[in-house]
């Protein structure tokens, strides 16, 4: 005999069907770029609390994103045109200085991609600004590179931020000194003397 399913037991059908396909059908955001003699370089990360021996000054390049739901995300590269193509990725929050690559470390992966690039996860939450830093394992490795952000958990997505979002600590020093000369050139016009020119 054919029972007609209760409302109750639709209704969470449909959440559920709801949930997977969210999660299913986040789409894998790609980054890509190329890494030249003329980047910036650092001493790249080996563990959480100490720094490579080997890459100890890696050319990068870094992109920030955000996630809108709280899951498991997950940053691969997928290509790497230098020799031996051996990628590293660190993932940071809130903010990644290259003066110190251990500050802010959330997650990072040498070899865990195909072949010697690189795969790692970490579980995200929305409203904090993550980078992510897409390095070499040598010095002196460089090449056009691709790679993907990914939802594993959770159903969120990434979105990546406009370069500009992404401050070198240059750029803001530069921008400190600015606001500094600003302060003293106003200091200075309002202490100047007032000239007083009589016509005749």
């Amino acid at each position: 005999m054919f029972r007609i399913p209760s409302m109750r037991a639709l209704k969470c059908a449909v959440a559920a069907c709801a949930l997977a396909s969210q999660a299913a059908f986040a789409a894998p955001v790609t980054f890509n770029g190329t890494l030249t003699g003329s980047d910036d370089v650092f001493n790249r990360p080996f563990t959480s609390i100490s720094l490579s021996g080997v890459g100890t000054a890696t050319s990068y390049d870094v992109f920030g994103f955000h996630v809108n739901a709280a899951g498991v995300y997950s940053a691969e590269s997928t290509a790497f045109s230098a020799p031996g193509a051996d990628t590293f990725l660190a993932l940071y929050a809130g903010a990644f200085n290259p003066a110190a690559p251990l500050s802010n470390l959330l997650a990072y992966d040498d070899d865990s991609g195909l072949g010697a690039l690189s795969l790692l996860s970490a579980t995200l939450q929305a409203g904090i600004e993550y980078y992510l830093v897409f390095t070499t394992y040598d010095n002196g490795d460089f090449g056009s590179y691709a790679g993907t952000l990914n939802t594993v958990t959770g159903g969120g997505q990434v979105t990546l931020d406009a370069a500009s979002d992404v401050p070198e600590p240059a750029t803001l020093g530069l921008l400190g000194l600015a606001l500094l000369g600003m302060q003293l050139v106003r200091r200075r016009a309002a202490t100047a003397p007032t000239r007083v020119v009589s016509a005749g």
